[in-house]
């Protein structure tokens, strides 16, 4: 699915959130407030004292790619491409390979992993480290200086052998949390 595609895609599943025909699964509904707010589950990483929740975003539609190596097994790292919607509010964010989330008015933030929480039947949960993208527009992701991937479902990688060179992608939800120094 590229970039185009998931847009569109994206557009009606915002309307459909707003016009309240798309159901919420039961860990994004365990993680709303009033106000559309957001509450960090418990066991979330976090980047601890010192920062604040600037945003908390939700998977609307999103894969994780898995490779075939050329041994003919499935790497166990995958590639994101996800349309996330901001909790509160309709606004998009789109994440991607680097891994990279770009906001509407063009920043950039690279993240790297710096913990990872194992969940059983789903991918880990993540806390990122994350760098803004020299030369971009904007000023959304600027401060942003850490992530929590959290609430996941899905996106597991395949397993048994497979075709060098073959790609498989893997439906998955999330929760993103950016995180601002205080």
């Amino acid at each position: 699915m590229d970039v185009k595609n998931m847009v569109r895609i994206g557009a009606v599943l915002v309307a459909a959130v707003l016009g309240g025909g798309l159901a919420v699964s039961p860990a994004q509904a365990a993680s709303k407030t009033s106000g559309g707010g957001f509450t960090l589950p418990a066991g979330a990483p976090t980047p601890g004292a010192g920062f604040k929740i600037k945003n908390a975003y939700r998977v609307a539609v999103g894969v994780q790619e898995y490779a075939c190596t050329d041994a003919g097994t499935w790497a166990t790292a995958s590639t994101p491409e996800a349309l996330l919607v901001r909790y509160g509010s309709p606004r998009p964010i789109y994440h991607y390979a680097g891994p990279r989330w770009r906001a509407l008015d063009g920043s950039i933030v690279l993240g790297a992993v710096a913990t990872r929480v194992p969940k059983d039947g789903t991918i880990p949960w993540l806390l990122l480290t994350t760098t803004v993208e020299k030369g971009r527009p904007g000023q959304e992701l600027t401060n942003v200086t850490h992530i929590s991937r959290v609430n996941t479902t899905g996106g597991v990688g395949p397993t048994g052998a497979c075709t060098a060179g073959t790609t498989q992608k893997v439906r998955y939800g999330a929760d993103y949390v950016f995180w601002a120094p205080v």
